[in-house]
């Protein structure tokens, strides 16, 4: 029983995936909803901001759903950055209806940008709200999520604030490996204390909503200090804290949804062109980190698959691998659960897990060898190290 190889390593293992557990009990249990924000006494004038390229499949429902705020002085403004299908056309029969909408035509790309950080730094220096917000195009709001948003910032005097929408998961591609993506996040970034620390550099955000104080955004830089960073959902709670700032995150799930890809060709090229960076660039980390993860993943059930070899495996790392699958399952039910997830697609979790690490290596080749894209962009290369 000692002699076991593999003992080790599976008593590794259930340490690991239960300090996951720990963490996502703990941010389950203090992670705020959005909607329990709604007491104002004043209104600040918001500033809701879209970057829009080619989103002729989202653009009106995104737009409609933010002029139907009930909140009494927002202004609603979309960059259309230079869009090549029918958005731009959209945009303008919406402008038509309704006069709080306003239309941008996006200034050509300069090389040293991102083309969304470009697009919303102009929508910044046209907007004028005292809070701004920036949302994704394939975003659909609740009416009361302007005010439930401000609430957020004057009641706990944030500087930044962002949430979890609800993931809408229509393809096969979608349900396997979106929600790997989002759990990530959920067990491995702690956020159980109501402001971080300045020193606590391990952050997240999500580009489907961020809002700010303009005195704050100005103040750390804005999308301006990260103009080639891909990773803007990580970088700009980090700016907000550096410059002293307050940021907040909040289950957004009951005033926010999105679909962010429809088919395994958009869910490749979007994590493609930022999963590398998620890992600093740095190969070594990146390679050890998936061979755990798909070890972690997998070994428990290739024991349990060969429990019926004579002598092996042994009763002690049988118990181990029921275990280990367990609180995998157990893991994954918690996320589900609470945003609001088909739970049986829980049982998907190893297939889900070498998808999304095929793309993750794949985002590390095209990255490095300059050839990674999005919205028919060039993304910028890296030098490995």
């Amino acid at each position: 029983m000692t002699g076991d190889p593999l003992l080790i390593p599976n008593i590794l293992i259930i340490l690991f995936i239960f300090i996951l557990l720990v963490i996502a009990v703990i941010n389950m249990i203090s992670l705020r909803n959005l909607c329990d924000y709604k007491k104002l006494r004043t209104y600040p004038r918001i500033s809701a901001l879209v970057p829009a390229r080619n989103e002729e499949d989202n653009i009106d429902a995104c737009v409609k759903s933010l002029l139907a705020q009930d909140y009494p002085d927002f202004q609603v403004m979309v960059l259309d950055d230079n869009s090549t299908d029918r958005t731009g056309a959209i945009l303008a029969s919406l402008a038509v209806e309704n006069n709080r909408l306003q239309i941008i035509k996006g200034k050509p790309l300069p090389p040293d940008w991102l083309g969304k950080h470009w697009a919303c730094h102009q929508l910044y220096e046209q907007s004028d709200g005292e809070f701004i917000m920036f949302t994704d195009a394939d975003t659909v709001h609740t009416p009361d999520t302007l005010r439930c948003a401000a609430s957020v910032m004057t009641e706990d005097n944030a500087d930044m604030m962002s949430i979890i929408p609800r993931h809408l998961l229509g393809s096969w591609a979608e349900k396997l490996i979106m929600p790997f993506f989002a759990l990530g996040v959920l067990a491995a970034v702690p956020i159980h204390d109501t402001f971080r620390p300045k020193k606590q550099m391990i952050l997240s955000s999500s580009g489907k909503l961020m809002m700010f104080r303009r005195t704050a955004y100005r103040s750390a830089g804005g999308f301006e200090a990260i103009r080639q960073n891909v990773l803007d959902d990580l970088e700009l709670p980090r700016q907000i804290m550096a410059a002293g700032g307050r940021y907040r995150l909040l289950d957004g799930t009951h005033n926010v949804s999105c679909r962010m890809y429809r088919n395994f060709k958009e869910v490749y090229e979007g994590l493609t062109k930022n999963m590398f960076a998620s890992f600093g660039y740095n190969v070594p980390l990146f390679i050890i980190s998936w061979l755990w993860i798909i070890f972690v993943t997998w070994e428990p059930i290739i024991v349990l698959a060969i429990y019926k070899i004579p002598d092996y495996p042994p009763t002690l790392e049988l118990g181990l691998a029921v275990i280990a699958v367990i609180a995998i399952l157990l893991l994954w039910f918690i996320y589900y659960q609470r945003f609001k997830l088909p739970v049986y697609y829980i049982l998907l979790y190893p297939v889900s897990v070498i998808l999304m690490a095929a793309i993750s290596t794949s985002s590390m080749i095209l990255t490095l060898s300059g050839r990674a894209t999005w919205k028919d962009r060039k993304m910028p290369s890296r030098k490995m190290y």
